[in-house]
Order: C-alpha cells, then structure tokens, then sequence
C-alpha cells in the first residue's frame, strides 16, 4: 500500500524535530514530505507536495494555522489537518470546526495521542479513497452496461404509462434527449422477424443491420423488445420515417430471404407517449398482416402450439413440444435461448403475464435437453389449465387447486394420490383420470417435476446441501436422491453442479 504524505508546520524547529520523533511512521504507513516554519511557507509547496495529513502549530508569525488551515482546505478540502495548540480557547476551536480541522491536539503533545490521531485520519483517508474507487467502478460498469439498462428501462415504459417527471429525468440519464417544440415527438416502428423463433441468430443479425442504417441519425434509436421485436424510435417530426422503414424492410428481405411484419405508429407528441405509441404501432401490425397470418396454410410448430394450448388441448400441445425437442440437434445452451424467447412470445400471443408463469423459471437452471424438455412439459401444463379454467372447463378449477397443494406440500414424504383424494373429497382413481384427462399427464410425472424444477431451483440460489434439498422436496434417501435426479435430468447431481459453476464463471 503506498505510503500518505505528512507535513509538519511549525515555527520552532526543535518543536518539528520532536514532533517527527513521535510519529509511528513506519506502523502507521507515512512518509514525511516536509517541514515549514509558517503558514505562508506551506502554502507555497501543498500544490507541489500534495500532502495527505498536515500537523500544524496554531500561532504562527505571518500566517497562523487557522488561517492556513481555512485557505488550505478550501483548495483541497480532503487534506486531514491536525492543529498543535497551547491555547485552550473556545473561539478559536469554532472557528477550525468551521474551516473543517480534523482534530485538536494540546501541547505538549503527547506521543500516544499523536499517533491515536494519525490512526483516525489514516483510517479515514483509505475508506474515503476505497469508497472513490469503488464509485469510480461502479461508474464505469454502469457506462458499460448503460446501453442494456437503457433497454430494460425503455421496454418498461412500452409496456406501460411511466410518471412524466421520472421517465423524463430517466431518459435523460440513459443519454436520450427530450427536445421541446413542434419539430419534436416520437413516431415508433416495429419490425418482428418470423423466422427468429427458430433461429436465434438471425434477429441480432437484423438488429446490427438496423442500427448501421440508421447510425448516423442521432434523432432515431433502435432496440429490441421483450419479444424479441425490433423497435425503432423517431423522435423528429420532420424525418421521412415511413420511407427509411420502407427502403430498409426491402434491404432486408433481399439480404436475409426472411418473412416480417411491420408495424407503424401515428406521430405523438413527446417521449412521454412512449406506451401509446407501442401500442398504436403493434394495431397497425395486426391490421396489415394479423389477417394474412392467421389464414396461412403453413403454420409452424410454435404457432400451432398456441392454437392447441388456446383451445385446452393438452394431450395435443404435449405432443407438439415433443416434436419440436425431438427435432433439433442444438447443444443445450443453444436451446436454452431459443427456448426462453419462444416462449415469451408464447406468453404474449396467449396474453398471459409472463412474471405469474410459476414453471417459467426453471428454464434457466436447466442444463441439458432432458431437464429442457421436462420444464418445457411443465409449462405447458400449467399453461392448458389456464386456458381451460378460462374456457369454463368443468373441473380445472379443481386440477389447479390439486397441483397448487401438490406444489405447496412436495416436501411430505407420504404425498400420494389417496392423500390428494382424501383432501379434495374425491376418490383416488376418479382424481386420477382427471389429472389425466386436464393435463396429458400422469399424477406421478407431474408430482416428479414440480420436485425436480424445486430441486434446481434451490441448486441454484442456496447453498444448502443434497439431502437437505431432499428433504425439502420429498425425498429423504440421498442414495435414492442421487439415481433419481440422474434419471430425470440425464446427468449426475456433480455433473450438474460442475456445469452451474462453469456457466456463472
């Protein structure tokens, strides 16, 4: 650790020379950086020195050490400054509070007190430069991450109407200029690229082809949205933004051989029309190409999982996400994404919140395609009696409220189906049709993946111990534990554990 700067002011050289010989230099970390008879004298070097402590006599000819402290600290007010003093006057104390003196020491000084001092304002001086240092990090992370927080914060205020104040400090913040007058507002375009559902990278390409074309144009920002939509945002009134979108759809096409729709909204008055604006602007989408895409005779998978799971249909919905995870090849990761984007636009097509999806979360603790496709499975359940409970089905009220007790009490070693039946008045094997029939699955499947999703969760945010999850989730044998976690997941608890810390490294 580099050593702080001391300087010694007094005007009698014997009174300096003791002073330097009861400091704990080499303990304490110091390295003396001169001595000075007087105020004026000091003041002359402290820019050239720098000094971190100065230990000054109170009177002084020329300039006494009150007066050099006031001038002192108004040009380096982090300077810790130790007034010598003979005088024990109240007046003179006030006035160095108010000049900002770190501390009074009463002559003849002794050396304990002197160095409990120095301790102090070394102490001070190192938290003072970690908690700079420290800012200055933050800072930096935040100019780096700035771009993506920007993003989240915009993708907020689309879902949303945000107080005016605070969106309008906000986007100040994030580097985004709210300019008055009518040649300002917003207009907003959004581009949704088909194809991006099932390839991933396809959609980064676009957007780094969007914002190229558009870099130039400091009145247009380009992002993406939750669903993986690009969003571009004009915010001049006299731009030929509906032209740029034309010319750069056409570009696109040509480029990428892909299928879109685009959306374009009326002009608004100012950014704090930001939600209106999304929505407007995914109206007009509907309208021109809402129509064609629901008569297209070749649906792909995702979308006609969502007609199945819109009618209630779980047997077929099941076998649809079986299809689709038997069909590709993609390493897990690969998956993972691909996965989580598919299904929020699932949730959005739906128009279902994706935050209450109780399932959802298990996607990204998932590691292998076969833990993949079990939390897969899950929110597709979840999802179907949804829909049927919507749908007025007759007893969905009734399977929910069976999985949300089997969700609740998993840790009970002895949940089985004649528990739930006694519980719910109903008899077992009628109960278990049911579950059949509602979800397109078996009451022992579901019960082995609401443990197992519990099960990675906790992996993941605690550091609790493999039989201690067990017990919470039901199962108390740590042998048995271990072979079953193997046989849902398709690896070993370690291997788990080894691939986790790989991926947050």
């Amino acid at each position: 650790m580099e050593k702080l700067k001391v300087i010694i002011i007094d005007d009698e050289m014997l009174i300096r020379k003791l002073i330097r010989m009861k400091m704990d230099m080499e303990g304490l970390q110091l390295e003396l950086a001169g001595e000075y008879q007087d105020g004026a004298d000091a003041m002359e070097h402290v820019k050239e020195v720098c000094p971190d402590i100065i230990i000054s006599d109170i009177c002084m000819p020329e300039v006494d050490g009150l007066s050099f402290s006031e001038a002192c600290l108004q040009l380096f007010p982090d300077i810790k400054i130790i007034i010598l003093t003979g005088y024990d006057d109240f007046d003179y104390a006030r006035r160095g509070i108010k000049a900002g003196v770190f501390d009074y020491l009463m002559k003849p000084v002794r050396a304990d007190e002197l160095n409990a001092t120095l301790q102090r304002a070394v102490s001070e001086i190192h938290q003072l430069r970690e908690q700079r240092q420290k800012q200055k990090k933050l800072l930096e992370e935040m100019k780096r991450n700035l771009p993506a927080l920007r993003d989240i914060y915009l993708n907020q205020a689309l879902l949303q109407e945000l107080p005016d104040t605070d969106m309008e400090t906000n986007l100040e913040t994030y580097g985004i200029k709210i300019r008055q007058g009518t040649d300002y507002g917003i207009q907003l375009g959004i581009l949704a690229i088909r194809e991006s559902i099932s390839e991933l990278e396809l959609t980064d390409q676009i957007l780094n082809e969007v914002k190229s074309f558009f870099q130039s144009d400091t009145d247009i920002l380009v992002f993406r949205d939750h669903w993986n939509r690009i969003v571009i945002v004009a915010g001049k009134a006299d731009l030929p933004f509906a032209e740029c979108l034309a010319m750069l759809t056409s570009m696109i096409q040509e480029k990428f051989h892909c299928h879109f729709s685009l959306g374009l909204s009326e002009r608004y008055g100012s950014w704090m029309c930001l939600h209106q604006s999304y929505v407007n602007a995914l109206s007009d989408m509907q309208k021109k190409h809402g129509t064609r895409q629901q008569n297209s005779a070749a649906q792909g998978p995702w979308e006609q999982l969502t007609s199945r799971i819109q009618k209630g249909l779980a047997d077929e919905s099941l076998e649809i996400i079986r299809q689709i995870f038997s069909n590709t090849s993609l390493p897990a990761d690969t998956l993972q994404k691909k996965y989580y984007q598919s299904f929020q636009k699932l949730y959005l097509d739906l128009e279902i919140n994706p935050a209450s999806v109780q399932f959802d979360k298990g996607l990204k603790w998932c590691r292998t395609t076969e833990q993949l496709h079990r939390c897969a499975a899950s929110v597709i359940t979840e999802l179907t009696i949804r829909k049927k409970s919507a749908l007025d089905y007759r007893y969905s009220e009734l399977i929910t409220q069976v999985i949300s007790y089997m969700t609740a009490h998993m840790h009970n070693e002895q949940l089985n189906l004649n528990l739930l039946a006694n519980e719910f008045c109903v008899s077992s094997s009628y109960l278990s049709r049911l579950i059949k029939q509602y979800t397109g699955r078996n009451y022992g499947d579901i019960l082995s993946d609401i443990r197992f999703l519990k099960m990675l969760e906790l992996m993941n945010t605690t550091d609790q111990k493999d039989c201690d999850i067990g017990i919470q989730i039901g199962i108390y044998d740590a042998h048995y534990l271990s072979i079953w976690f193997k046989k849902m997941s398709g690896c070993s608890v370690t291997e788990y554990r080894k691939a986790t810390s790989q991926k947050t490294k």
